[in-house]
């Protein structure tokens, strides 16, 4: 494999932790909103914070997968048989979809979270 092939996904993985790094930002705005009325909004708050804590797991997985993927190119072009480049990879891509799947959780509950926060 060329050692190119692994870096070559990595804007794709930079756009999902810019995406993943608004909604933290956006969250804890939110957050920080719904702590002025405390006392109506303490269950959303609480459900906020367990969506903060699967977005810090998903963009940690993601910058895990930068490393993992980045050292799979260099590994590439320094070995001969590519064995630790393949672990590296199926390492990364392994990680990358365990976050991915974090961020579909999220944003799946982030409605459900949306329409009860409506509805008080």
């Amino acid at each position: 494999m060329e050692w190119y092939l692994p870096i070559t996904v990595l804007p794709g993985i930079a756009l999902l932790i810019l995406s993943t790094s608004n909604f933290v930002i956006n969250i804890n705005q939110e957050i920080k909103q719904l702590k002025q009325e405390e006392d109506r909004y303490a269950e959303i708050i609480q459900l906020k914070l367990a969506q903060l804590r699967r977005l810090s797991i998903a963009i940690s997985g993601l910058y895990l997968t930068v490393l993992f993927l980045t050292l799979a190119g260099l590994l590439a072009s320094w070995e001969e048989d590519g064995r630790w480049m393949s672990v590296s990879l199926i390492i990364g891509i392994t990680i990358m979809v365990i976050s991915i799947c974090f961020l579909i959780s999220f944003s799946i509950r982030a409605v459900l979270i949306r329409q009860k926060h409506l509805r008080l």
